[in-house]
């Protein structure tokens, strides 16, 4: 009797291959939903200041937002008509599938670009460059990985920190009493307050935020120990590559448009302030608007964070962006 079991087996893969290949053309992009509808989803988070957080109003702001109004602002000008922004908010843990599933149409917060996390989503061009680093108590004579032997550390679930401090645990690098695993930073850091860990792990962006935020940010230490580079990116849908190209435009055009042809869009923003600066781009404008030297989240731009920036620009974007690619 033949077996015909490889055969069905190939029938069926055909089968499979062209109902996913059907399901990929026949899905529309973004843009060309934005154009239909007028609406835009924007994920953001709740707690990633200086990058996406709700202030003391209820309003959400940080750099990513701002990046996002500039954003949807260049793209009604690609669509042809005004675009309602509709703010969704999402848990750290939740970021992959919320835009795999086309819940959010883009992520604009502070989420690192993996290999992983790439498989499955688009990543724009890397616009932030953060390190793996931890928070203590001040005073209580932690001032290096080595001082962690026999200590509580914790890190947040479903995050590269977690990951990168369990590797650094698993290779004898540092030998704590025990990892705790929190589901939000803010419970991370109320942790650290209570004493229920002597160290708290996330990117050096996200624990100059909590510290800024703490009632008495004297007590904390940032220690700048990194055992993992964590460079963001804004993630999208995967393989909807116009609006992926839009996005690095952007960016692009962010890192090379002076403030000075953008002023009545960043007098909304209220930046005006930085772009008193005539060396200033629009980017420039922004990053010192949340982590320049007079916040209270300064993070100064490294020469290495400066390198990635110029590297990332993409050469004659065109004088017919944002109308077309």
């Amino acid at each position: 009797m033949k077996n015909y079991k490889p055969l069905l087996v190939l029938f069926l893969v055909g089968i499979l291959s062209v109902s996913l290949a059907t399901t990929a053309i026949g899905q529309k992009g973004v843009i060309e939903k934005v154009k239909e509808t007028g609406v835009i989803k924007v994920g953001c988070r709740e707690a990633a200041r200086p990058f996406a957080y709700v202030n003391e109003k209820g309003d959400m702001v940080g750099f990513s937002q701002d990046m996002a109004f500039l954003l949807v602002e260049k793209l009604e000008e690609r669509v042809g008509r005004e675009i309602k922004v509709k703010q969704i908010p999402f848990a750290g843990a939740s970021r992959v599938p919320v835009v795999a599933q086309g819940t959010i149409d883009i992520e604009m917060g502070s989420s690192t670009w993996t290999a992983p996390r790439d498989d499955v989503l688009d990543f724009s061009l890397p616009f932030f460059l953060s390190e793996t680093v931890f928070m203590v108590r001040a005073g209580e004579g932690i001032d290096s990985l080595d001082d962690l032997d026999g200590k509580i550390v914790g890190s947040m679930r479903a995050t590269t920190n977690l990951k990168s401090l369990q590797a650094v645990v698993d290779r004898g690098e540092i030998n704590p009493r025990n990892v705790v695993v929190v589901e939000t930073h803010a419970r991370g850091f109320q942790a650290l307050k209570t004493k229920k860990v002597d160290a708290y792990f996330t990117d050096t962006s996200l624990l100059t935020g909590l510290k800024a935020e703490a009632k008495n940010p004297e007590d904390y230490k940032i220690v700048l120990e990194s055992i993992h580079k964590e460079p963001y990116g804004w993630m999208m849908r995967e393989n909807d590559s116009e609006l992926r190209d839009f996005v690095n435009n952007f960016l692009t055009w962010t890192l090379t448009t002076d403030c000075s042809e953008e002023l009545d869009t960043l007098s909304e923003l209220g930046i005006l302030d930085e772009c008193e600066d005539s060396s200033f781009t629009i980017f420039d404008a922004i990053y010192d608007k949340w982590m320049g030297p007079d916040t209270a989240t300064s993070i100064p731009r490294t020469p290495v964070y400066n390198h990635l920036l110029q590297g990332i620009i993409i050469p004659d974007i065109g004088e017919v962006w944002p109308t077309k690619d």
